[in-house]
């Protein structure tokens, strides 16, 4: 996986031992072993609908042994139709620039092991860092959502402006997006208490304090409407 050995990994490595439990010697062999991607003509509408997890799902992807063109973040708080549409937006935009292939994409209810979810999300820094491109897909929720906001804020660290794809769905809020409104993560929740701890407390033991996070985060997306 040469993508993410040239990179600044250090933070996702140290963030994906805290969070998966192990040590940071064997956390990126043991990531990998269970890094998966799926195309994106074996993703349905229906099953990107409901945030239910489905452990059939998995057998749809395949261990990444090549290059994974995209990590798909998003809110599953956000309007379903809105959101789809954005992405077979991109899904469109990348064929035509990559004559017609379809693109290769890690999405959580297609990637991650439903029966060892709690655990193996924990890898999640790690698989951020080893795609090519990270595409948001941007609803009103999606700050709200502590997930979205760790998977934003490794990615703005460690990699360039020009590797975001921001697709701002029907619901999203634009203004929310220019960086220049108050932001605080401490205000984004998992779907368990216990696990917005747990992730809240990652992210500040690695980016030193809850205002690291926000500025990162703040920059990021100040830098992404400059660029527009």
């Amino acid at each position: 996986f040469p993508e993410i050995m040239g990179k600044a990994v250090n933070m996702p490595l140290a963030m994906a031992a805290q969070l998966a439990g192990c040590s940071q010697d064997e956390i990126y062999v043991r990531a990998m072993s269970k890094f998966r991607s799926v195309t994106l003509d074996k993703v349905t509408q229906q099953d990107m609908a409901g945030r239910e997890p489905n452990a059939k799902l998995l057998a749809l992807s395949d261990l990444a042994v090549e290059s994974v063109d995209a990590f798909i973040s998003h809110s599953w708080h956000d309007d379903p139709v809105a959101k789809w549409n954005s992405l077979q937006g991109w899904r469109r935009q990348f064929k035509k620039s990559h004559g017609g292939v379809e693109p290769r994409v890690w999405i959580d209810k297609y990637c991650v092991d439903q029966s060892n979810i709690h655990h193996d999300i924990g890898f999640v820094p790690i698989y951020v860092t080893a795609c090519k491109e990270l595409v948001v897909l941007y609803g009103r929720n999606y700050l709200n959502r502590l997930w979205c906001v760790t998977e934003f804020a490794i990615f703005a660290k460690v990699s360039a402006l020009k590797a975001l794809k921001f697709e701002l769905i029907g619901e999203g809020s634009p203004e929310a997006t220019d960086g220049l409104h108050p932001f605080d993560c401490q205000k984004a929740k998992c779907s368990h208490p216990e696990e917005t701890i747990r992730v809240l407390a990652c992210l500040k033991a690695n980016f030193g304090t809850v205002e690291a996070v926000n500025q990162t985060v703040q920059h990021m997306l100040r830098r992404r409407t400059v660029s527009l």
